[in-house]
């Protein structure tokens, strides 16, 4: 009984429709700091009009190691919290993708994210975004890890709408 209110709830709010009005719906640009446990780093978030997805694109150089991943998000709720001052949040779900080298290795790790998080939209172009994803995911080079080592991955970002 439990299952089936809960599949109602859902259908209900999906059908009014507001659940989908927070966020500009023009592209967006901008930067996100965090990563996964042990991890920050810095990266570039794009949202294209014509696509449904939230990309986070990282790139990280050092003197003997790189790494560069990307992230990619569906947000299946997103939706205003307090209307009065533009705070919404939004839950999606979503993939991952790292590539890294270090010495004379080779790693390469991919998985599914939940990312969970909250969005604040000010002066009509401006956002400010703090979110967790819980993920799962394998690692397949160097070696096969599952699951792989990084369970949660969190963002605190600023996107421009144009």
């Amino acid at each position: 009984m439990k299952k089936f209110l809960a599949v109602c709830a859902i259908g209900l709010a999906l059908a009014t429709g507001s659940v989908f009005a927070d966020h500009p719906s023009g592209l967006g640009l901008g930067v996100v700091f965090g990563g996964g446990v042990g991890e920050y780093n810095g990266a570039l978030s794009l949202k294209v009009p014509s696509l449904p997805v939230y990309w986070t694109v990282r790139l990280g150089i050092w003197d003997s190691s790189f790494g560069l991943g990307v992230t990619g998000d569906y947000y299946i709720i997103d939706s205003t919290l307090v209307s009065s001052i533009n705070l919404g949040w939004y839950l999606g779900l979503g993939g991952y993708a790292g590539l890294w080298g270090f010495s004379d290795k080779l790693g390469f790790a991919a998985g599914a994210r939940l990312p969970i998080g909250l969005s604040w939209q000010f002066l009509g172009h401006g956002e400010i975004f703090l979110e967790i994803a819980p993920q799962l995911g394998i690692q397949v080079l160097p070696d096969v890890h599952f699951p792989h080592a990084s369970f949660f991955n969190g963002a605190l970002g600023f996107r421009y709408w144009f």
